[in-house]
């Protein structure tokens, strides 16, 4: 071969080698070629820092580098810098998969979380191996970040989730209406049957006892109705949040007073622990809904004799509502999930009360509206407290 035929093939290889960068450059995704050294392949260690890689890098198209956010010349030095960006909690599979596909001569494929210049990128990595006489192995593969798809699917997942809780709550929602507020119905309806009767026959020695039932249970049925109602136009935001600044004391003082009558009857002492004056920026008619619920349900489990505390104090810009009872206290059972819908018992009071457990789900959501925490701290025949806390924003004025 004479110096100019040389030339000639030089210059084509030239051609094709220049074809072949720019047409891998052209490419959306980043493709790479590795060599991965036969006596370090199956050490997990080799893979998960960037100091004694166990392969090297024999080609990368710009995309790829693009991707990474890595300088070239870096990468180029030193392939195994990408161990150092992945997350901690991805790096195991990282390491595992590509022990495993070098020992079993299968597709490489991974995904997995780089933190790089303060940001976080979901990557896929996708390549096959092809053995080398010399036991080394050559991987070419593809490389693209996924972010935006990661994105899509966590938040179609969230959703699927929402969606799941919108459902389980629908449903209980009509078990409620076709069983805890139909139950009293029938019950109001059989009793005015006899109450009329009674009336006919000119009978009255079972009237005052049958009216006082069908009163009792006319107003508990308006209860839960009112809870169907306020809980249903929430969950459609029919319910707006309307702050304003008022004097926490003041409402509280007249909340406990709508239940003064009702401890007596069951001979329980019902107290307040107050301070003098309190601002607070809320929904006042969600706050006066949720200490309802306390202090009802308090009553409502203690037993006659007993004890039922109202505190209301100012915590590390915090204020802190507490409903303490010397009940009867809540199961394990139900502790976890005694303010989810579709978790709720229909339990009964120390005096026959019934209920269903709405008017917590309600606390709850109304609690989320205003950004605070609902807990509850309880032994089961030791009684219960339960709390709220909201943000404080103090307005020091007179109401």
């Amino acid at each position: 071969m004479n110096l100019n035929d040389l030339n000639k093939v030089l210059d084509e290889l030239n051609h094709e080698r220049e074809l072949y960068t720019d047409l891998s450059n052209a490419l959306p995704a980043g493709i790479y070629r590795l060599r991965v050294f036969k006596d370090l392949s199956l050490i997990d260690k080799k893979w998960e820092t960037s100091t004694d890689t166990p392969y090297k890098l024999e080609f990368a198209n710009n995309r790829f580098y693009e991707i990474l956010h890595i300088d070239k010349e870096l990468f180029i030095k030193n392939p195994g810098i990408i161990s150092d960006f992945i997350l901690e909690e991805d790096k195991e599979s990282f390491v595992r998969l590509n022990v495993e596909a070098n020992l079993n001569m299968t597709p490489f494929t991974w995904e997995g979380r780089l933190k790089i210049e303060g940001n976080q990128i979901w990557i896929h990595f996708e390549s096959l191996p092809r053995l080398l006489e010399n036991g080394d192995i050559i991987w070419t593969g593809t490389l693209n970040e996924v972010s935006k798809r990661k994105s899509a699917e966590l938040e179609i997942a969230a959703k699927n989730i929402e969606l799941e809780k919108l459902n389980s709550e629908k449903n209980k929602f009509f078990s409620i209406i076709a069983h805890d507020l139909r139950s009293p119905f029938n019950a109001i309806i059989g009793l005015s049957e006899l109450l009329v009767n009674e009336i006919d026959e000119k009978s009255y020695e079972n009237a005052q006892e049958y009216s006082s039932v069908i009163l009792q249970t006319a107003r508990k049925s308006v209860a839960l109705l009112n809870n169907l109602m306020e809980w249903a136009q929430l969950k459609t935001g029919k319910i707006e949040y309307n702050p304003e600044y008022f004097n926490i004391v003041a409402l509280v003082k007249e909340t406990t007073s709508l239940y003064k009558e009702i401890a007596k009857k069951k001979s329980i002492t019902l107290e307040e622990i107050l301070p003098h004056f309190l601002s607070l920026y809320a929904d006042k008619a969600m706050i006066s809904s949720i200490l309802r619920n306390f202090i009802s349900n308090a009553i409502k489990f203690t037993m006659p004799g007993g004890k039922v505390v109202v505190t209301v104090e100012e915590k590390s810009k915090e204020i802190i509502f507490s409903v303490k009872d010397t009940g009867v206290g809540i199961s394990k059972e139900r502790f976890d999930n005694i303010f989810k819908i579709d978790h709720m018992y229909s339990t009964i009071g120390t005096d026959n009360e019934k209920g269903t457990g709405m008017g917590l789900t309600l606390c709850k959501d109304f609690v989320e509206m205003h950004s605070g925490k609902i807990w509850v701290e309880s032994e089961e025949n030791n009684g219960s407290v339960f709390y709220f806390s909201l943000k404080q924003e103090l307005e020091k004025n007179d109401y």
